[in-house]
């Protein structure tokens, strides 16, 4: 027994709330009231027979959001002993995406229901808890709130504490939103590489999650937009396999290429995404790409991994991740913010 075959036991059960490939195919392509129709076919379908008031691409980001709260909501609760907190820690990104949209909707005086309407409750910070830091009369006292509660990890309610005092100085949101997701970050990796061998791939998907993400933050940095102070203060993530001394070298090339001939080597993957970017591509173009390469990736080696291990529960959030991101997508595409073709080519459908 490893605490993990149980939980792992209930997720295979709850596998039809996965789209096949062919279902993408059959919802590709189509209007808006013709993808609510098309989603009706499937696990979708109770969701898709209500709202009508809202248009076809509020209606399906809400689906979107609901049915990822549902398929994650309560996972936790299934695993035990370091199984527990390897799990907890997969679900830490939940936590910190809702602390920091709390932290914005303080930050802009956004009602409690606007706020509370983005969260992802399927961690820690649970709907109640949300609604009351909602409440909380500014960014300051919602921090100081969160951080009472350990929110979202012990580590990174410190940090939080810490970043509000600043904030009560210069209002700069930006360093408050590093700090709590720099330390959730140094958290979650800590956690996974104490999991054991069981954890290692799930740690791996998160270790090549931060480099993505450290790279486009360099690339960031090299637009003229981004003065010295950006670059001075610079927070990549922590746990990451590419070091700062290159991402410092790929923000300081001067040409595309020369980024493309940095970065290519130390991760092959991001060799044809960047070579897309230097031929005259963008910085949301190259976003996508590194997304949906390094999810069709992740879920691959994942759907392999070992059963009685972390493989299957990291599967199956990015995989409910994946399609959550897929809906989003194809909605986009049926009012015409993207192309068709463009949103078939990055869905990622589980492996």
């Amino acid at each position: 027994m490893t605490g993990y075959d149980y939980g792992n036991a209930r997720l295979r059960a709850r596998g039809a709330g996965l789209l096949r490939g062919d279902q993408y195919a059959a919802l590709a392509g189509r209007d808006g009231p013709g993808l609510l129709a098309a989603l009706a076919a499937t696990c979708y379908r109770p969701d898709a027979a209500r709202d009508g008031a809202r248009g076809p691409v509020e209606q399906i980001g809400r689906m979107a959001h609901d049915h990822l709260v549902a398929a994650l909501a309560g996972i936790g609760g299934y695993y035990r002993d370091r199984a527990a907190g390897v799990v907890a820690a997969l679900l830490g990104r939940f936590d910190v995406h809702n602390v920091v949209a709390l932290l914005r909707a303080r930050h802009r005086g956004a009602t409690a229901d606007a706020a509370c309407a983005l969260l992802v409750p399927v961690g820690r910070l649970g709907a109640e808890t949300a609604r009351q830091a909602a409440g909380e009369p500014d960014l300051p006292a919602a921090a100081r709130f969160l951080a009472a509660r350990g929110l979202p990890d012990p580590g990174s309610a410190r940090a939080l504490l810490s970043a509000q005092r600043r904030y009560e100085i210069d209002a700069d949101l930006a360093p408050v939103e590093e700090a709590v997701a720099c330390s959730a970050w140094d958290s979650q990796i800590a956690t996974l590489a104490a999991g054991g061998p069981g954890a290692s791939p799930a740690l791996a998907a998160l270790q090549r999650e931060a480099d993505d993400l450290n790279l486009l933050l360099a690339l960031r940095l090299r637009e003229p937009a981004a003065g010295p102070a950006d670059r001075a203060g610079a927070a990549y993530l922590p746990g990451g396999t590419v070091g700062v001394p290159l991402l410092t070298a790929i923000r300081r090339a001067p040409a595309p290429a020369d980024v493309l001939a940095a970065a290519a080597p130390a991760r092959p993957a991001w060799r044809q995404p960047l070579a897309a970017w230097a031929d005259g591509g963008d910085l949301a173009m190259l976003h996508a790409d590194l997304d949906t390469g390094r999810l069709r990736t992740a879920l691959r080696l994942l759907r392999r991994g070992d059963p009685l291990g972390a493989a299957p529960v990291a599967h199956y959030v990015l995989a409910h991740l994946a399609q959550a991101r897929n809906l989003r997508l194809l909605a986009q595409a049926s009012a015409g913010a993207v192309g068709h073709d463009e949103a078939r080519r990055h869905l990622v459908a589980p492996a």
